[in-house]
């Protein structure tokens, strides 16, 4: 069987990105997914969960490091393992995810760090964020 995690959602703070002695290097995300459902006054009710997760190897993390910021959308893919420990006669089960790739799904800011002049122009919008323009018409036909 194969231990294989798929998470999106928005990081919470910008990475920590470290060095060890070996000069290999690690870098640890925190990511927020959302949730939701209807309570039983009806009501909507939004649920967030927060995920630690971990990184490995040079160029993975300082492409982390040089840009992943707050806010952003990523997209994990990576493992989960389980860590045991024990405090003031406390069990705790930690659950670890580590990750073969973390890809920026999309950048909570423009890539030049600017604002655009006209939000509610697309045209300004960077060309990855477009999304497309379709109009229905009832009397076109269908292509099958």
């Amino acid at each position: 069987m194969n231990n294989i995690v798929n998470l999106i959602g928005r990081l919470g703070e910008k990475p920590v990105c470290r060095t060890f002695s070996d000069r290999s290097r690690v870098a640890n995300l925190s990511i927020a997914t959302d949730d939701g459902y209807k309570g039983s006054d009806g009501k909507w009710v939004e649920r967030t969960t927060w995920h630690r997760l971990t990184v490995f190897g040079d160029k993975r993390v300082d492409y982390i490091e040089q840009t992943y910021q707050k806010g952003d959308l990523i997209q994990f893919t990576g493992r989960l393992s389980y860590n045991h420990s024990e405090r003031d006669g406390t069990k705790y089960q930690n659950v670890e995810l580590t990750g073969s790739t973390a890809l920026l799904a999309r950048p909570h800011r423009a890539p030049d760090h600017g604002e655009r002049e006209n939000p509610a122009d697309p045209s300004q919008e960077p060309r990855h964020h477009r999304t497309a323009q379709t109009t229905y018409n009832p009397n076109d036909e269908i292509p099958f």
